[in-house]
């Protein structure tokens, strides 16, 4: 995995949260990305190291939102 294409992956996850305009779920970014979970989990880990994402647990599921 290269830096480009987590990148180009992580402004994909963002604009989904961003038009989202609220928390999703891990499986719903899959669905709505397309993306494979270990594509996912590395495009969530450059916004989060980024600050440009939000994450916060709640009845033991973890949600994702756009800054």
């Amino acid at each position: 995995m290269n830096a480009d294409r987590i990148a180009k992956n992580a402004r994909l996850v963002w604009n989904v949260l961003e038009k989202a305009a609220s928390r999703m779920t891990f499986i719903d970014m899959i669905v709505q990305t397309k993306l494979h979970a270990t594509d996912l989990a590395y495009a969530i880990g450059w916004l989060a190291r980024e600050d440009r994402i939000g994450m916060i647990e709640e009845n033991d599921k973890q949600y994702f939102m756009a800054y």
